[in-house]
């Protein structure tokens, strides 16, 4: 690489990183779900361990080691966790950005000086400059595959130009890839592949390098959570197939900001610098794109996302890579000149808000611009979205959640309720209800508040209230409850308000007339079935070395496989539903599924 080519890369990383931070800057801003991820870092810094409730071992989040960073910068810095986590993924943005910029720069060295492209066309968009921050490991998974980028680049370079030990810390990146997101391992693990192919006597050393943490945390996983993915995974059926709805999303996305233009200028660019080019450099632009390919199509088969375009921002970064910074010519500066001009008036434009359907709610959002909606959501103004937890009680579902909160706890209620007020069919009112009187393995359970957005009720709450969600985020009932068809992508689950009450302490006598106590004394005894109660006991009952192993044979089968019934009466034989028509409630007794817990509370 020249020294005019090195300090064009240097100078195109250093715009990339510079319009990465504005954009993010600008843009910044604190998702629910986002929320959701420091609710198991205040449990991990309290000394609770990696749990979203205490005492229940549930993976809420889908980066393992995006909540180990913000736990590490909390604990070093003690800075509020949003303003941690805020700082953390703008940064690994900016830095995603410069060296994706600068490594493109080096890719293309022998060419000439470059000028950046592709960098330009991710920031030029909305959704790439929304989640540089909102609480969510995208810009970490962003800085994974710009490392993934420099160290093929380096790896492709001429024998007399590359370090020995590239091969062996691109093998280590590579297992790395599943803890940053498990989707991710689609890049790893055909890296790792190209690697053994073209250096089959470094096998050894390669899978040496790349498979001993992630197998290590594997076999944590597996043992502790009693799972083989994380319980998102779970949660979302990510093994499902909704093409139609994958399409959908893909429209969502491309056909507003007529996507597909410069991106095919882009690539039709590379193509034709790459022309005679093979060896290495060429493998690795092909593995570039497979992957990046593979995972458009991953996408599209799962459904997407219900967050406009948050799913496509990584293939579409991976995508742009060869192109992030080309080598200047008169072909060159055209392109890029029109792609600056694209880029103006997509930056100008933005992304539409239908904010009538947000005010109305007569129609489902399917597919919702998160920043814009959130701000509306909570009463802000949309250049003044949410940025801390407190934010969100401006939420009509949160207008007394602290009052009731509070009265609930004095009045040790075993569970928080969310009700329309008849008087106004717009306004939402949290109520407490009463623990049953016979005192049962349920009395261990905590004061429980269900909502479907976990975030904001997690983090506006103290760490000894059970804080779970109707979806299965944080649920493992919620979690194994049949599929909606016709519901929304990654919330298409519903866990009904007989099993919400059924898994607490709440007296099922004593229910408002809108949830029907006989079903809920059923879902109560279900809970006592073997096939629940397993369940269960695999997030709650005391850690152990025999726990341990039960969870690791129990996440190979049935944590892999089960599914609940809606109806809870197929777990019941017909004497437990011969007393539940008596007015007994037989899911007092029988198998065990609550156990004692100590919740430290935080510093």
């Amino acid at each position: 690489m020249t020294k005019h080519a090195r300090l064009s890369a240097l100078v195109a990383a250093a715009i990339a990183g510079v319009f990465a931070f504005w954009g993010g800057w600008a843009r910044r801003w604190m998702s629910d779900d986002g929320l959701i991820v420091l609710r198991t870092v205040r449990n991990l810094l309290a000394g609770n361990g990696p749990v979203f409730n205490a005492g229940e071992r549930v993976e809420a989040n889908t980066s393992t080691l995006w909540q180990y960073l913000i736990t590490a910068f909390g604990w070093l810095t003690g800075a509020r966790l949003e303003d941690v986590a805020m700082w953390l993924a703008l940064l690994c943005t900016v830095a995603a950005a410069g060296l994706a910029t600068y490594s493109a720069g080096r890719f293309w060295g022998g060419v000439g000086p470059v000028i950046p492209l592709g960098i330009i066309i991710y920031l030029a968009l909305p959704p790439a400059r929304d989640f540089a921050t909102s609480g969510l490991e995208w810009g970490l998974s962003l800085l994974w595959i710009a490392v993934w980028w420099k160290a093929l680049v380096a790896w492709a370079q001429p024998l007399r130009h590359r370090a020995p030990e590239v091969g062996y810390f691109l093998a280590f990146w590579c297992g790395m890839s599943w803890l940053v997101r498990p989707e991710l391992a689609l890049y790893g693990g055909v890296t790792g592949i190209v690697l053994i192919a073209y250096s089959p006597r470094k096998t050894a050393g390669i899978l040496a390098a790349a498979l001993p943490v992630p197998a290590a945390y594997q076999l944590f996983r597996m043992g502790y959570y009693g799972l083989i993915t994380p319980h998102t995974a779970v949660a979302k059926s990510a093994s499902g197939s909704e093409w139609g709805r994958g399409v959908e999303y893909f429209a969502d996305f491309v056909g507003y900001y007529w996507l597909w233009l410069p991106v095919l200028g882009a690539a039709a660019l590379a193509g034709w610098l790459l022309r005679g080019t093979g060896g290495r450099r060429l493998a690795i632009v092909l593995l570039v794109a497979g992957c990046a390919f593979v995972h458009i199509l991953y996408v599209l088969r799962v459904g997407g996302d219900f967050m406009h375009a948050r799913m496509w921002l990584l293939p579409l970064f991976a995508l742009l890579l060869p192109a992030m910074a080309v080598p200047y010519s008169r072909v060159a500066a055209a392109v890029a000149t029109a792609v600056v001009v694209w880029a103006s008036v997509t930056v100008v434009r933005a992304h539409p808000i239908d904010w009538q359907a947000y005010e109305s709610g007569e129609k489902e959002l399917r597919i919702i611009d998160e920043r814009e909606f959130w701000a509306y959501a909570v009463g802000r103004e949309p250049a003044n979205p949410p940025r801390y937890a407190e934010d969100f009680l401006g939420s009509r579902l949160m207008q007394n959640w602290e009052d009731a909160l509070a009265e609930g706890q004095r009045a040790g209620a075993a569970q928080l309720n969310l009700a329309r007020v008849s008087t106004d069919p717009e306004t939402y009112a949290w109520f407490y209800r009463d623990r049953e009187a016979a005192e049962t393995d349920l009395r261990n359970l905590a004061l429980t508040a269900y909502l479907l957005n976990l975030g904001m009720t997690s983090m506006n709450a103290p760490l000894d209230v059970r804080i779970l969600d109707t979806v299965g985020l944080a649920t493992p009932l919620a979690a194994r409850m049949p599929r909606d068809p016709g519901g929304r992508v990654g919330h298409d689950k519903q866990l009904d308000l007989t099993w919400q009450a059924a898994d607490t302490d709440t007296d099922l006598d004593r229910l408002p007339p809108f949830i029907d106590a006989v079903q809920a004394k059923q879902a109560r005894a279900a809970l006592r079935s073997p096939e629940i109660a397993e369940l269960l006991a695999t997030s709650r009952e005391p850690m152990s070395r025999d726990r341990f192993w039960k969870n690791v044979r129990y996440s190979l089968g049935p944590g892999r496989t089960l599914q609940l019934s809606e109806d809870p009466a197929v777990y019941l034989d017909e004497e437990t539903q011969r007393a539940i028509s008596r007015g007994e409630d037989p899911g007092l007794g029988g198998e065990r599924i609550a156990w004692p817990v100590q919740v430290r509370a935080e510093l």
